[in-house]
């Protein structure tokens, strides 16, 4: 098939919207008295016209059968019914859940935070043993001081409370404690001499 003859044709049909498969066809069959290499221009465009004619003929044709197969009457969709308006969302007031619920949580707060307090009371009882400040005369001081500061760092207190003590003559001292501060103040004291005698 000679290519120039085919670009003719689809430039004469192209507003017919017959398929380019369908006019090569056309132009293939009726096309085979111009050769594949023909330059003649009178020839080509006499035979892209006589395509172009048989094309437009075929084109009515075609419509007819593609409204041939569409149903004659359509029926009309069914309208769609309106839908049903949204329930309104129910208001928290309108629950009888909410209040049970409610009361619930602050139980439930109530008890976390007793829980909480008695962990902590556990633990500063605990320490108190530990720091040996169960005899002191200050022991109920220290317990109120925790209830009205309870971010209070309880082993930071509670041991420089019982040095306090201890400095003020209110608590003995214990044992373990003067040994450990007289190996402290002993070691101290060899420093600062070392430090006095060294050659700077």
């Amino acid at each position: 098939m000679n290519k120039k003859l085919f670009e003719k044709v689809k430039a004469k049909c192209k507003d017919t919207g017959l398929s380019e498969k369908y006019l090569n066809g056309v132009t293939d069959k009726m096309g085979g008295t111009i050769a594949d290499d023909s330059t003649d221009e009178a020839a080509i465009e006499a035979m892209a016209n006589q395509i172009a004619e048989v094309a437009g003929l075929a084109q009515p044709e075609a419509t007819r059968w593609v409204n041939a197969k569409k149903p004659a009457d359509p029926k009309p969709a069914d309208p769609k019914p309106d839908p049903k308006p949204a329930d309104p969302a129910p208001k928290p007031e309108d629950d009888p859940h909410t209040k049970e619920i409610a009361e619930l949580k602050t139980k439930l707060a109530k008890m976390e935070a007793e829980q909480s307090a008695g962990q902590r009371n556990a633990t500063i009882e605990a320490a108190i043993v530990k720091h040996g400040l169960t005899d002191s005369k200050l022991v109920g001081f220290y317990r109120d001081h925790f209830k009205a500061y309870p971010e209070e760092d309880i082993e930071k207190y509670l041991s420089e409370r019982k040095q306090d003590e201890i400095t003020n003559g209110l608590l003995p001292q214990s044992p373990e404690g003067a040994k450990a501060a007289t190996e402290a103040g002993t070691d101290e004291a060899a420093k600062s001499l070392l430090e006095s005698i060294t050659v700077k």
